[in-house]
């Protein structure tokens, strides 16, 4: 297990050095000049000239990499041009409200595809497994933004059941600013009318992202199932005499280790997800952060944005691989 870590760890370095790089490169292929949005659309070329100084950008981009790297081996991310603040700063501030959305998502999509592969196992002739194999078909080809306008118009426009789509909290309610999760920060100050309208602010976009996730869940998880229940050892249990859902249940634990896979998968891709859902609630995560980083040609605030989202991935991955060995004896035995 050690060795493995180990290996996972040198792994893990390689993988940030490669976002890092191909990153940073990618980023100044994109159109627009960071200078020419700080200085405005009525700047003359002298002023902007001195913003390129100030910023860098007047090198070339050896040079720049080369001044870069110099700050990242510090932890220093740069400084973003539309806060103002240190992106490190800003991505440590916005980090928590994504991790409780693409968590919050992943928990019940997770539940929910696991649940249905053992219905659709138990009778997969049945009603419910025709509908939910379906389901699990065409939810993967919605696009999440698409489901997350859906659910707006359907939920607030016309029923008006929801809260409109403006952020974690309503502003009036908001607590005093702690980690910058709106239901964490209103539990810890008691602010009961607070807890309530985020917990109300939480489930549209947590909806939209379940929707869209437990679909693929659900089909890979289902035809692990099936796969499995072909295997001689559910045939000799069935030769025994046990029930269907004894046998489903012996089924669904050999099927652990491909469902773990698929969570961890679905976790680092929920990163990238829910950038235009977080967008379209103005959920104030790391992701809205990187698309109003790409609108502003923020270089600093979109480099550190994908080299804290690779280096979310890397991990995720690595306690993949951890929670592998606790769910299959062969890997234990290995």
């Amino acid at each position: 297990m050690a060795l493995a870590l180990a290996r996972r760890a040198a792994t893990i370095v390689l993988q940030v050095v490669a976002v890092v790089l191909i990153v940073f490169f990618l980023v100044r292929l994109l159109p627009g000049n960071p200078a020419v949005a700080i200085a405005g659309p009525g700047a003359n070329q002298d002023r902007v000239a001195k913003i390129e100084q100030r910023l860098g950008l007047d090198e070339n981009v050896a040079g720049q990499f080369k001044e870069y790297a110099s700050h990242l081996s510090r932890g220093d991310l740069g400084d973003s041009i539309v806060t103002g603040q240190p992106v490190l700063t800003d991505l440590t501030q916005r980090f928590g409200a994504t991790l409780l959305l693409i968590s919050l998502s992943l928990l019940i999509a997770g539940a929910l595809g696991l649940v249905l592969a053992a219905v659709i196992a138990a009778r997969p002739a049945g009603l419910l497994a025709r509908v939910t194999s379906a389901y699990g078909f065409a939810a993967g080809a919605l696009p999440d933004f698409l489901v997350a306008l859906g659910l707006i118009y359907v939920f607030y426009f016309l029923l008006g059941l929801a809260p409109d789509p403006s952020g974690q909290i309503d502003p009036t309610l908001a607590p005093p600013r702690e980690t910058g999760v709106a239901l964490v920060d209103s539990l810890l100050a008691g602010n009961a009318a607070g807890v309530e309208s985020a917990a109300m602010h939480l489930i549209l976009p947590v909806l939209a992202l379940v929707l869209v996730y437990t679909g693929p869940i659900l089909r890979l998880t289902s035809t692990a199932c099936s796969e499995a229940l072909d295997q001689n050892f559910i045939r000799f249990a069935r030769s025994q005499g046990l029930s269907q859902r004894q046998i489903v249940r012996y089924a669904v634990r050999s099927i652990l280790p491909t469902f773990v896979t698929v969570m961890g998968t679905t976790f680092g891709f929920l990163l990238g997800g829910a950038v235009l859902v977080e967008f379209i609630f103005s959920w104030g995560g790391i992701g809205e952060y990187a698309v109003n980083a790409i609108s502003q040609s923020d270089y600093a605030a979109l480099q550190g944005f994908v080299i804290v989202a690779g280096l979310f991935t890397a991990l995720v991955y690595a306690a993949v691989e951890v929670a592998y060995v606790f769910v299959d004896p062969r890997a234990r035995a290995g």
